[in-house]
């Protein structure tokens, strides 16, 4: 608005400054204009005078009149008419003075002729033209009078009208003048009254703005201490975390670690609930702290059912008295009896402790928690000759010849054969086993390669690869083949689900047979039972695999639908050397005979057990000795 207010009052001062340069410029032109209007009126009424007063003294004095002064005379007059005609033309005049001026134009030319009749009466000496000629003079010379007293007269009236209006125009500039500095003073006033409140409300601004200042920073002081906390903070013990371990191992020297795992806390969480475990979780904290007062300097919870206890004292401490103390530890929480509300609880813990690795401590812990945890025992040293270490690269490269094999189909199917030894006549079975080929073009076992797929969860993937490889055999080729489903498989929806379609489609499921691994797990038998019975609606068959490896297998041929047994590895592969092998391959072979069930020996590997199993009255053999796994091609070839 100031600058609002100094602009108009600028503007104001400058159209100010220009109206009056204007008027002064039409002053100055007025006056000119006058000056030279009044000379050129006079002038013109002088020399009418003047002629009259020559054509007077010639009558009154009766002298001889001279033409050329007459003429001369006669000159001036149309001389001043001229200039006053001129000026009239190149000025804007009223109408009126233009019409008066006119009209003396006319007088002059009747005044010219009235003196030509004087001129000749005298020189003729005619009196009675003589007084008719002086009384049209008079007359005229009377008009003349008038005519330039009114020519005078517009003369000045034209110059009062002008000047009026200077005054007129000149007394609206001051006025707009004053209008415009009382304008601009009090927007000048306004600006300034409104700076003041402005730079009044600036300080109370500033004040707030300093106070919101301090009360943010406080807050983003605590909002920073709440998410330092939340990050390096476990949400439920209240322990450092994992977050604060891997900080706390960049600025410390850890010399040595256990990791403390709960065991089968998951378990304990499914029947009690997650509240109770987070209760459990606390209590267990409590108790870590505790006891771990004294000889550890740091206690983490890093997640779940996992602490982590780290000694940096490498003077006072070393290796075998950390472990001891840790296993004092976990003799003590064996024995605590934990109790919330009118509940009680007790738990064991098992630990991998690593001395070695700044930057892969807890690594090579957990690498040792695993292997007590394989063991079955309380605690595991990771051993300085890095064999778990090695164990665990070798998985790591394992699993990327995994990835790599599936991207490239380079999951395969060798097959073993499975002869009849009582009916020749019955056609050779074959087994689908699975083999994976790494970019070099090895061909490695199921032995190096199954366990870590199952680790990385993508032995689904490989089951899948097998079951396409075996119905492609049986399409391609026309022969029986078996594949082996474990009971992670049967539990797999995703898997269950393809093989299903799959046979839905397939037109030679009669030449298919499922063999079912890991019977040892089997305690779900509605499950396997149902699935069983499906396999068999298609028009498959089910073998029960490593039969006689285990008690719980007896029960197994009683409780599912099955079409083979093959006798485990362990009773065949000795049994030309212990009778209570060849015993118990015998009772297994009557006992399946009498429930219409077909068997199979395994791993036969020599003449000798191939001729004591026919005996025997075993309808299948298979092994190194009727066959190695190979490609399909290999034996259809032959």
């Amino acid at each position: 608005m100031l600058i609002i207010s100094f602009i108009l009052l600028i503007a104001s001062l400058v159209a100010s400054y220009q109206n009056i340069q204007t008027n002064t410029q039409a002053l100055s032109y007025l006056n000119k204009v006058q000056v030279q209007l009044t000379y050129f009126t006079k002038n013109l009424n002088n020399n009418l005078k003047k002629n009259q007063t020559i054509i007077l003294q010639y009558i009154l004095l009766h002298k001889k009149l001279s033409d050329t002064k007459i003429t001369k005379s006669f000159n001036s007059i149309d001389k001043s008419l001229n200039e006053l005609h001129n000026f009239s033309t190149t000025h804007t005049l009223p109408i009126t003075f233009i019409n008066t001026l006119n009209t003396i134009k006319k007088r002059v030319s009747s005044y010219k002729i009235i003196e030509k009749s004087i001129v000749n009466a005298l020189k003729g000496k005619d009196k009675e033209d003589l007084e008719d000629a002086i009384i049209g003079f008079n007359s005229v010379i009377q008009k003349f009078s008038q005519d330039t007293k009114a020519l005078t007269n517009l003369s000045n009236d034209i110059l009062y009208t002008k000047i009026r209006n200077l005054k007129e125009n000149n007394k609206k500039i001051s006025i707009t003048l004053l209008f415009s500095f009382f304008t601009a003073f009090l927007l000048i006033a306004s600006s300034i009254y409104k700076f003041n409140r402005f730079q009044n409300d600036l300080k109370e601004a500033q004040k707030k703005i300093l106070k919101y200042n301090e009360d943010l920073e406080k807050e983003i002081f605590k909002k920073t201490q709440e998410l330092h906390k939340r990050i390096y903070t476990h949400h439920i013990t209240g322990l450092p975390n994992r977050n604060k371990l891997l900080a706390d191992a960049l600025s410390h020297t850890f010399t040595r670690m256990a990791l403390l795992n709960i065991d089968r806390f998951q378990s304990f969480n499914d029947v009690y609930g997650e509240d109770v475990g987070n209760i459990a979780l606390q209590l267990t904290a409590t108790f870590l702290k505790e006891e771990g007062i004294g000889f550890s300097t740091h206690l983490y919870h890093i997640g779940g059912d996992e602490f982590v206890i780290i000694s940096d004292n490498e003077i006072n401490e070393n290796t075998q008295m950390f472990t001891n103390n840790i296993n004092a530890i976990l003799q003590k929480y064996e024995k605590k009896v934990f109790t919330y509300k009118d509940q009680t609880f007790q738990f064991m813990m098992s630990c991998g402790i690593a001395d070695t690795g700044k930057n892969k401590m807890l690594a090579y812990a957990d690498m040792a928690l695993k292997d007590a945890k394989k063991k079955n025992i309380p605690l595991s040293i990771f051993n300085k000759n890095k064999a778990l270490d090695k164990k665990y690269k070798d998985d790591i490269v394992c699993h990327k010849k995994l990835k790599i094999a599936l991207q490239n189909n380079n999951i395969l199917s060798f097959f073993q054969p499975i002869t009849p030894i009582q009916d020749t006549n019955k056609a050779v079975k074959y087994e689908s086993l699975v083999r994976l080929k790494d970019e070099d073009g090895k061909i490695i076992s199921p032995f190096k390669f199954l366990e870590v797929a199952k680790a990385h969860r993508i032995y689904y993937k490989i089951t899948e690869r097998i079951i396409n490889n075996t119905l492609n055999t049986i399409s391609k080729y026309k022969i029986p083949c078996s594949l082996n489903l474990s009971l992670n498989d049967i539990q797999n929806e995703h898997t269950m689900e393809k093989i299903f379609n799959i046979l839905n489609d397939f037109n030679f499921n009669e030449l298919l047979t499922v063999e079912l691994l890991e019977t040892e797990d089997f305690n779900d038998y509605e499950a396997v039972s149902k699935f069983c019975l499906k396999v068999r609606s298609y028009g498959a068959k089910i073998a029960l695999d490593d039969f006689g490896s285990g008690y719980s297998n007896f029960s197994h041929i009683l409780n599912l639908p099955l079409d083979y047994i093959k006798i485990d590895a362990s009773l065949i592969s000795n049994i030309d050397k212990n009778q209570n092998s060849k015993l118990m391959v015998e009772t297994i072979t009557a006992l399946a005979r009498k429930l219409n069930i077909l068997t199979i020996a395994e791993f036969v590997s020599s003449q000798e057990i191939l001729d004591i199993v026919t005996a025997l009255g075993v309808d299948y053999a298979q092994g190194f000795h009727l066959g190695k796994p190979l490609s399909i091609e290999e034996y259809i070839k032959s």
